[in-house]
């Protein structure tokens, strides 16, 4: 269905004009209202949030507290004994004093007993009172103490009446059955008539028994005060819950609170239902709350709803807090008027405005509307004039629009474009020399221009009706015009033969195009004929001179084309010898120019007429420099003399490609080693008119080969060092069991003898000598990379100025300089074993140096690559460099591969051990690292070491007792060593143990199956023959998973006592150890 223009241009305007109106005012209310709503949620949000932080912040501080105070009691640094009660209760003071919400601090213990200190104002404002509940001689107790603010006491008494028991309390019996810190439900305090809750913690000692629980009662009246002075609208108001429903924070904190009808009048928390405040209480019930299987309230996440109040609708929103511990909800509500009460009034006054200006832009659309479709009108008209070929016809169409009046213009033009082109189209068809012509599908002759009449020589009219194929010869050729036509829907120049009423031949060109209709079948051929009968003759005429003439030619052409053939071999030869002439040239060309090989050619004059860019390279010369240059500047005075003996033996002898190493100077001064192949040069009569050669720089090959001796040699050292290291490790070893029995017995027998006595005098002296021995074998043990005694990430800036100003103090007449860079990356490494390495370097250094020099200490951060750390031994990666240089004697070549030897020394006798290198090698190898020296002969020595990185931070020591503690739990001795079960047993029973030893795996195997109810602890030697140690420490392990296993041994911590270790050991003790170490050692297994 088609509609008129003005009814469209009229709906459209309306519909566009009221359309858009109703569109915009319905988006615009929809979507403010859902950004005032959102942002109403989003206001109560935040709320909630800032509200959660302050509570979460106000009641961590007492979480921290207790807990801080579980692990002071727990470490025994403050504790509930008669010595301790002062510094328990000055702890608690300083607490309360700290934080203002603390009401009070307290420990509730498993015999009854009872501390606490808390805020009292009976007997002097801003006050404390102290409760301690003991029993003496199992009666109960009750003391209390009042303390001003300053903490000064003001009274004591007892409280004979009191039955308060804390093993009967809440807090207590909770955090005793969740064995964790938990937190009450609020509560008023009795005292203060505050709102207030209570964190407790149990505190357990190391058999998992209970010490003690810690309990803080913190006061919460801050939180209602808080939330009072929050902003939310100009009427909105927040509140907090529990998911009991009991109130917890208000804005009016009197309302929270009421009595409990017991006859102490005390109060309790007030529920959400009893709340004098209907819009909390509606606020509560508008939301759909979840509830556990014990009743209680639950939130999965932030609920917002809707209710009225009075006519008011308001907005409301609860949040669940996200710390399990406090399982409170925060409640926030708002007047929807306070957010949106202006925003109704301006929007009923943007609806009028809206209207009033629709209706004008709805006159206005409809008068345009009229000024467009009234000459539209008359448009329309003129038109359907022209479709019924009425050009005379004129239509005046005036308009205010610019477009329309030019439309009416060119609707007027056209018209006169028509009458033109129609006469000048039937002038052309009268006069036309073509023959025009229009036909039906089925051949019947529609249209014929005049020009029929001259060509065919029958008039237009008689022609007019006929059949198209009555005038061709053939009727196939008719069907041949068609089939075409109809397949490419046009034919051009397709050859007719034509014949006249007079049976005269004649020949024509027909091009003609297939008319369809709308639904694209054939209605018409329109097309045109041209007489071709002139030229066609014509053509046929000159076909046959034409074939005439190619018959001639083909004649004397056939000789031609032989002596042709013969030319073209001949040349195709030549092309193929130059062509291969040129590819041999471009091959030895190119395999100048590519190689790696330096080529050459000198006249007899010795100067350079050819070369390669790589000779050019091998020289250091740039190409334009060497041209022409005497080569005899390029070599050294061997060599020139050389050189100059071969052109003429060869040119004699008549031998070519003689070898020689010559050595090269480059442009730059440096020296190269080339072999050098020489050849003569010789002109067609066999004089010699030059010479050329091949050059290989054979420099890096040398320097490899030289480096690969290097390698050899440091290969073979090291290994000489490995297998001197295992016997001087089993030596250390065997050497510290026998220490062990030497110090065992004196430390026995020094328990024995009075201290002031001349004997105790010479048993010190006796246990001094093995200290040192002891600190020979720990150098023996770092020579055989026995291991490390104690690694932790250390400081190096603080170890090498600490060692190199000791030093320096004992050496006054050296000068000790240092070079270190800040922030040195840490080590893991033993301190101890490192200072020695330090020593023994700064010792060595200055023994070259007997009268006096220079010691230079330089420490840096560095990434070795693998090409620099392969030689040494070590991966690639990050390492710390510490580089020791003296300006001594140096080192002689000589023992240079020997200065790592264990006893190897050039000192005279009584001046050294010849351990301090070897032990300085063994320690570094141990920590993954490496050592290396340069020296040379009177100019001084320089010593490197690189230490592996660490990312961990620098673990710093704490100061050790060396207190004899007793004790009286059952040790089970293994050793295969009878002068350490001699020691060892006597030593464990003057420390109160109960002892059994075992002389190798298999008793000992034996003695723990029967008897592991009853040993605290096993004490294993690694090293026994037949079952080893980690083998008994397996089988101990699966008789009893928890039994505890201290290892020792006479060997340091080596891998194999650290894969040990990592298999469920307590720890580590080396041999050998004297009675406070083993004292101390037991002790704190046993009491951690």
């Amino acid at each position: 269905m088609k509609i008129s223009i003005r009814w469209a241009m009229v709906l459209g305007c309306l519909g566009l004009i009221w359309g858009m109106q109703i569109l915009i005012t319905s988006s615009t209310y929809i979507s403010s209202q859902r950004m005032l709503v959102g942002h109403a949620r989003d206001v109560m949000q935040n709320i909630a949030d800032l509200t959660m932080t302050q509570s979460q912040n106000h009641l961590q501080v007492a979480q921290r507290a207790a807990h801080l105070t579980k692990r002071l009691l727990a470490s025994e640094v403050v504790g509930s004994g008669n010595q301790q009660d002062t510094v328990l209760e000055q702890y608690f003071l300083d607490q309360l004093s700290l934080y203002a919400h603390f009401a009070g601090i307290y420990i509730g213990m498993p015999n009854g007993n009872f501390y606490y200190v808390s805020r009292n104002d009976a007997h002097s404002p801003k006050g404390y009172r102290t409760k301690v509940i003991d029993h003496p001689n199992g009666v109960k107790r009750t003391r209390l103490i009042w303390r001003n603010h300053e903490g000064s006491i003001i009274e004591t008494s007892e409280a004979p009446a009191d039955t308060y028991d804390p093993r009967q309390r809440p807090w207590y019996q909770k955090a005793l059955a969740d064995r964790a810190i938990i937190w009450t439900d609020p509560y008023i305090h009795f005292t203060s008539q505050k709102p207030g809750i209570t964190v407790a913690g149990p505190i357990f000692r190391g058999n998992g028994q209970l010490q003690s629980i810690v309990g803080v009662d913190i006061e919460i009246d801050e939180l209602s005060t808080f939330i009072s002075k929050l902003r939310i609208g100009k009427h909105g108001r927040a509140f907090m819950l529990n998911n009991n429903g009991d109130v917890v924070a208000f804005p009016d904190i009197s309302k929270i609170k009421q009595e409990d009808g017991t006859p102490d009048h005390s109060f309790r928390m007030v529920k959400i239902d009893e709340l004098d405040d209907e819009l909390s209480r509606k606020a509560f019930h508008a939301i759909k709350w979840q509830r556990t299987e014990n009743g209680l309230l639950k939130l999965n996440s932030s609920q917002f709803a809707k209710f009225s109040h009075n006519g008011k609708v308001y907005n409301t929103m609860f949040t669940q807090f996200t710390d399990s511990h406090w399982p409170w909800m925060i409640g926030v509500y708002i007047p929807e008027n306070d957010y949106l009460g202006a925003l109704k009034e301006n929007r009923l006054f943007n609806y009028w405005i809206t209207l009033i200006l629709s209706v004008i832009t709805t006159l206005v659309g409809l008068q345009l509307s009229r000024s467009i479709t009234h000459p539209l009108m008359g448009l329309e008209e003129e038109a359907l004039a022209i479709k019924q070929h009425d050009l005379t016809t004129s239509f005046k169409t005036r308009s205010i629009f610019k477009e329309i009046d030019e439309t009416s213009a060119a609707f007027s033009q056209m018209k006169a474009s028509l009458q033109t082109s129609e006469e000048k189209y039937r002038r052309i068809f009268e006069n036309i020399q073509d023959i025009y012509f229009e036909c039906s599908i089925e051949g019947d002759i529609l249209e014929v221009s005049p020009s029929v009449e001259k060509l065919i020589h029958l008039g237009r009219k008689e022609i007019i009706g006929t059949r198209l194929m009555g005038f061709l010869k053939d009727f196939n050729d008719y069907e041949l015009f068609l089939s075409k036509l109809f397949a490419d829907g046009s034919v051009s120049d397709h050859e007719v033969t034509l014949v006249n009423k007079n049976g005269k031949i004649g020949y024509g060109s027909v091009t003609a195009t297939l008319k369809c209709n709308d639904a694209g079948d054939g209605e018409k051929i329109i097309g045109s004929l041209r007489i071709i009968t002139l030229r066609k003759k014509a053509d046929l005429k000159l076909r046959r001179y034409q074939d005439q003439l190619e018959d001639l030619v083909e004649e004397r052409t056939a000789d031609l084309q032989k002596s042709n053939g013969q030319l073209r071999n001949e040349i195709e030869v030549r092309r193929e010898k130059e062509e291969a002439l040129r590819r041999s040239e471009e091959k030895y060309r190119s395999i100048i120019e590519n190689t790696s090989n330096g080529y050459y050619e000198v006249d007899l004059d010795n100067r350079l007429t050819f070369f390669n860019d790589s000779l050019a390279q091998i020289l250091g010369y740039p190409a334009e420099e060497l041209n022409g240059i005497d080569y005899s500047i390029l070599l050294d005075a061997d060599s020139l003399r050389r050189m100059a003996e071969k052109p003429s033996s060869m040119y004699q002898s008549g031998e070519n490609g003689n070898l020689s190493r010559l050595t090269i100077i480059r442009k730059d001064g440096g020296l190269r080693t080339v072999d050098v192949s020489t050849a003569c040069i010789l002109d067609k009569n066999g004089k010699r008119i030059g010479s050329r050669g091949v050059v290989l720089d054979i420099s890096e090959r040398l320097n490899a080969e030289k480096e690969k001796k290097k390698l050899e040699e440091r290969l073979h050292q090291i290994q000489r060092l490995e297998g001197i290291g295992t016997l001087a490790g089993g030596v250390a070893h065997d050497f510290n069991n026998l220490l062990m029995g030497i110090q065992g017995n004196i430390s026995l027998m020094m328990l024995k003898v009075d201290p002031s006595g001349y004997n105790y005098k010479k048993l010190k002296s006796i246990e001094s000598c093995v200290i040192s021995g002891t600190k020979l074998t720990q150098q023996l043990l770092g020579f055989a990379r026995g291991g490390k005694y104690m690694a932790k990430a250390l400081d190096f800036n603080q170890i090498i100025m600490d060692t190199a100003r000791m030093f320096g103090r004992t050496r006054k007449e050296l000068q000790i300089e240092e070079k270190i860079e800040n922030d040195l990356w840490t080590v893991i490494a033993d301190k101890n074993q490192i200072e020695q390495v330090l020593l023994n370097i700064y010792i060595n250094a200055w023994q070259a140096m007997q009268g006096g020099g220079t010691v230079l200490i330089n420490a840096k951060n560095m990434v070795l690559e693998a090409a620099f750390s392969q030689p040494l031994d070590i991966k690639p990666g990050r390492y710390l460099c510490i580089s020791i240089s003296d300006t001594g004697t140096g080192i002689d070549p000589a023992i240079q591969a020997r200065i790592f030897e264990p006893f190897f020394t050039t000192k005279g006798m009584g001046r050294g051990t010849g351990l301090g290198l070897a032990s300085a090698y063994g320690i570094i190898k141990n920590h993954d690292g490496a050592i290396d020296f340069v020296s040379q002969p009177g100019k001084g020595t320089t010593f490197y070491i690189y230490l592996p990185a660490s990312d961990d931070d620098v673990t710093h020591e704490s100061a050790q007792t060396t207190t004899i503690s007793k004790g009286s739990e059952t040790v089970l001795l293994i050793d295969d060593e009878e002068v350490i079960l001699q020691v060892g047993e006597p030593m464990l029973e003057s420390l109160g143990y109960n002892v059994m030893t075992a002389s190798d795996g298999k008793m000992a195997v034996e003695i723990f199956r029967q008897l592991s109810h009853e040993i605290d602890l096993v004490i294993l030697d690694v090293i026994m023959p037949g079952m080893g140690g980690g083998e008994v420490l397996d089988m101990l392990k699966a008789i009893s998973p928890q039994s505890r296993v201290l290892l020792s041994s006479g060997y340091s911590i080596s891998e194999q006592v650290e894969e040990i270790l990592s298999r469920g050991c307590i720890g580590f003790i080396q041999k050998p150890f004297s009675l406070e170490e083993l004292s101390t050692r037991l002790r704190c297994i046993f009491d951690s």
